[in-house]
């Protein structure tokens, strides 16, 4: 019995049930209202909610509440599971009728996130992505203020041209920062250049060339060098821990050097 409790619970099975589990809610999206596809997937899906709900009742009374809840992987899973329970009563309510049906969904959504405690190394991956997130803190704190300054420059100049993209500075600096991901940053200049041309009136090669090279300025602050030097730092910090077992090797050589060389120096 506690054999069969084991593999119950056994990461391998939590896995493969996870998948089946996002299987059944693509599927089941995927089928006509009603249909017995539809009405096979949701059965299967709510067979995983009470496997998941089985899954937290055993953990908890093996080793006790309190030393299941210590673990903060638990408190996840936990909580997931406690999201997604009122599809428990799916077979007997309409629970589309009620407003809490999108907490239901978000619960059903959340349980797929389960996989994530199943990648290898992942405290190791965690405290990498604080620290990358700590270090980048000052270069997106830069990126914005540019972004700000752009998107106020950009509000002034072009406003009564393009009032979509550069009404006020909010709807600017959300164009800008399009900009800075250089996503079809050519399309938003051109764009600017035939808007004021269907205006009427003569439109001069400065107005053109200006427009041409605010926006090759700001790709190349913005995205080329701005966005570029973001993911460099992030990814440098993210990096970091990789070498600190080459750095103990080479602490732990050089202190050997040294007591070489005072024992040489000793003898002499």
């Amino acid at each position: 019995m506690n054999r069969f409790v084991n593999w119950l619970v056994s990461d391998r099975l939590v896995m493969a049930i996870i998948i089946v589990n996002a299987a059944a809610l693509v599927l089941s999206e995927m089928s006509a209202p009603g249909s017995q596809s539809a009405a096979l997937w949701f059965w299967v899906d709510y067979a995983c909610v009470w496997f998941f709900l089985v899954e937290v009742l055993i953990k908890s009374k093996r080793g006790g509440w309190a030393v299941y809840w210590a673990s903060g992987w638990n408190r996840f899973d936990f909580t997931v599971v406690m999201l997604s329970m009122p599809a428990v009563f799916g077979p007997f309510v309409d629970l589309r009728q009620f407003a809490f049906v999108l907490i239901l969904r978000l619960g059903r959504l959340f349980r797929l996130s389960r996989v994530l405690r199943f990648i290898p190394n992942l405290d190791r991956l965690v405290t990498g992505a604080r620290r990358a997130l700590r270090a980048s803190v000052g270069v997106f704190l830069a990126l914005l203020l540019v972004n700000l300054i752009l998107a106020v420059i950009a509000t002034l100049l072009f406003r009564n041209i393009d009032p979509k993209h550069f009404g006020n500075p909010f709807s600017a600096a959300y164009s800008i920062f399009q900009v800075f991901t250089v996503d079809g940053w050519n399309i938003m200049a051109d764009g600017l250049v035939t808007s004021a041309e269907g205006r009427g009136g003569a439109l001069s090669l400065a107005f053109v060339f200006s427009v041409r090279l605010f926006f090759l300025v700001t790709v190349v602050v913005g995205g080329i060098l701005g966005l570029s030097l973001a993911n460099a730092v992030f990814v440098d910090q993210m990096m970091e821990d990789n070498n600190d077992e080459l750095e103990a090797k080479v602490d732990q050589l050089t202190a050997e050097v040294r007591s070489l060389r005072e024992e040489v120096l000793r003898r002499s």
